[in-house]
């Protein structure tokens, strides 16, 4: 783990947290009326502007007291302690590190002023390796396989419409796919001929081998491409992508993972699952700002792909897959937030917080294995499940309930009509906090099933 100076030198926080610029002290003498709210916590533009962020705890503490330890890092967080997130699936929550170097890194360009004129966003991409890198060695991956898009959707279709494909070439894929992995090769399909062919992922799945056996059946002379989610977006499951990637490799057909929800929910190395392209949106499980996300495509078959937005260096192949990240003008900012994102979780450690989110998400599944009448959609045990709880509540109307806590509890869900709901498990939470939902659905249960 990096020692806390390197931590701070790496986002770009140390002279934030050692004295304010002018610049933080004139925005936040407008801020806190402009965005008062009573939900809010207090003095959190004081948190984000004036630099007073808790320390992260410490090591020894986390030896000594693990529950103490992660109530210290909820301090890290803006989270009012009477709202209750467990949709972090859909998108995550920026910790206070992070959101400062994001508005630092905003109030920095608006200035409009540094001594390399060619600096983004005035003119060039130059600049984008210093945030390009530390993803890059994050994801276990070279600088020149890395593009930085704006979500997962961007780089799954940066795939999709990149390749060619003849009339008849199928793409082989899941029944569990996020509709913004799978719709792509539906356009393409509809457009091109191409065939998209689904396999029915048993649930929960029996082994690894039970998975790849399924895409084998499924495999014809004309399987070109292979889509399959590290994390399923519908039930959790962690599908054996490694296998996976062997298999189509084997069969020489390309091999797509949708790691949307993986990257900062457990440890991701690109080169040991071995795949040619890895998609990611790192504003759910990695906690960075919305709007940035994660393509890494294969330096052997960085050239099959067509750029789809075609503006300066579209066709460069001297600059490898930072090609696909000539999109014209962005918030680079961001970027800036995605760089402290990687630094925060290599501070507090990948395989801690893996830990963390697999210990709290094993608490839920164990309450509800109790919960007469659920169907957990989850697989048991560990080896296919992470962060996500899917279970079905039959007789329960699922946006009745997601209302219903938001408006009574301060509870935010998710799921699936009618009756599936979707939990996330976070370094945020707590126990406790846990248990305060499972309180709230019993009453509602209660009060409007039962």
């Amino acid at each position: 783990m990096l020692e806390r100076r390197e931590f701070l030198q790496g986002t770009a926080l140390a002279t934030a947290l050692l004295g304010l610029p002018r610049t933080l002290g004139a925005l936040g003498e407008v801020l806190p009326a402009a965005v008062a709210d009573e939900h809010a916590p207090p003095r959190l533009i004081e948190k984000i502007l004036c630099g007073r962020i808790p320390p992260l705890p410490s090591d020894t503490l986390f030896e000594r007291k693990p529950e103490a330890y992660w109530a210290e890092m909820r301090k890290q967080f803006v989270l009012d302690p009477k709202f209750l997130y467990l949709n972090n699936g859909t998108v995550g929550t920026m910790p206070l590190p992070v959101l400062r170097a994001w508005v630092e890194a905003i109030l920095k360009v608006e200035q409009m002023e540094d001594a390399d004129t060619e600096l983004y966003p005035l003119w060039g991409y130059g600049p984008w390796d210093d945030y390009r890198r530390p993803v890059a060695d994050f994801i276990g991956c070279a600088l020149d396989e890395l593009a930085l898009t704006r979500n997962a959707t961007e780089g799954l279709n940066y795939v999709a419409n990149g390749l060619d494909l003849a009339p008849g070439d199928e793409l082989l894929t899941t029944d569990e796919e996020h509709p913004s992995g799978l719709n792509p090769w539906l356009l393409k399909a509809k457009r091109y001929g191409i065939v998209v062919k689904q396999v029915t992922l048993p649930k929960p799945p029996a082994s690894a081998a039970q998975i790849v056996d399924l895409f084998e059946q499924a495999r014809t002379a004309r399987t070109r491409v292979m889509l399959a989610s590290h994390i399923t977006t519908m039930t959790g499951c962690v599908l054996p992508a490694r296998e996976l990637c062997a298999w189509a490799r084997a069969n020489r057909i390309l091999s797509l993972i949708d790691g949307a929800h993986a990257v900062g929910m457990i440890p991701v190395n690109v080169k040991d699952i071995g795949c040619d392209f890895y998609v990611s949106s790192p504003h759910k499980w990695l906690l960075a700002p919305k709007g940035c996300g994660i393509l890494y495509v294969r330096d052997e078959v960085c050239d099959r792909v067509w750029s789809t937005i075609a503006t300066g260096g579209w066709d460069d192949t001297k600059i490898r897959a930072a090609r696909l990240q000539q999109f014209g003008t962005t918030n680079v900012a961001l970027l800036a937030g995605l760089r402290a994102a990687v630094s925060f979780w290599q501070m507090i450690g990948p395989a801690r917080i893996e830990g963390r989110i697999r210990e709290l998400h094993a608490y839920l599944k164990q309450k509800f294995a109790e919960w007469p009448g659920a169907a957990l959609l989850s697989a048991p045990g560990e080896e296919f499940t992470g962060g996500i709880l899917s279970v079905n509540l039959p007789g329960l109307q699922r946006m009745e309930l997601q209302k219903w806590m938001y408006d009574e509890h301060r509870i935010r869900i998710r799921g699936g009509d009618p009756s599936r709901l979707r939990l996330s498990t976070h370094i945020y939470h707590s126990r406790a906090d846990l248990d305060r939902f499972l309180a709230a659905l019993h009453a509602y249960h209660q009060q409007r099933v039962a």
